[in-house]
């Protein structure tokens, strides 16, 4: 399998597994500020061990690891982005609970992004 279609796959396998996650978190953890800013900083936190967790899988596969990583990526992205707007509930959260979800996903993936582009640069 190349790392385009391992990585996509991982992707929509993590974005699942987290999807599952916070759907057992309380909405308060999206609606509070403080614990909101906890889970924007549990986000950015995670974001240097899902690109190490990633990069292992290319290199465990011999795939090359930046591509893997980004399109590891693009897969979670699409299913978060899918479920969110076709199967919200999916995440346990609603109204703005769900919004502020939605938020920390993106600010989790710019993180990653982030910390792909230093971890796997060429």
């Amino acid at each position: 399998m190349s790392a385009r279609v391992t990585g996509f796959i991982v992707g929509l396998a993590v974005a699942l597994g987290f999807a599952v996650l916070i759907s057992l978190l309380p909405a308060s953890w999206f609606l509070d500020t403080p614990k909101r800013v906890a889970v924007y900083v549990v986000c950015a936190l995670a974001a240097p061990p899902t690109v190490w967790l990633l990069q292992w899988i290319g290199r465990l596969r011999n795939l090359e690891q930046r591509r893997t990583f980004f399109w590891a990526i693009a897969g979670a992205m699409s299913f978060d982005s899918l479920a969110i707007g076709f199967a919200p509930s999916l995440y346990g959260q609603s109204g703005q609970a769900l919004a502020w979800t939605a938020s920390a996903l993106i600010f989790a993936f710019a993180t990653a992004v982030m910390a792909g582009l230093v971890i796997l640069r060429d």
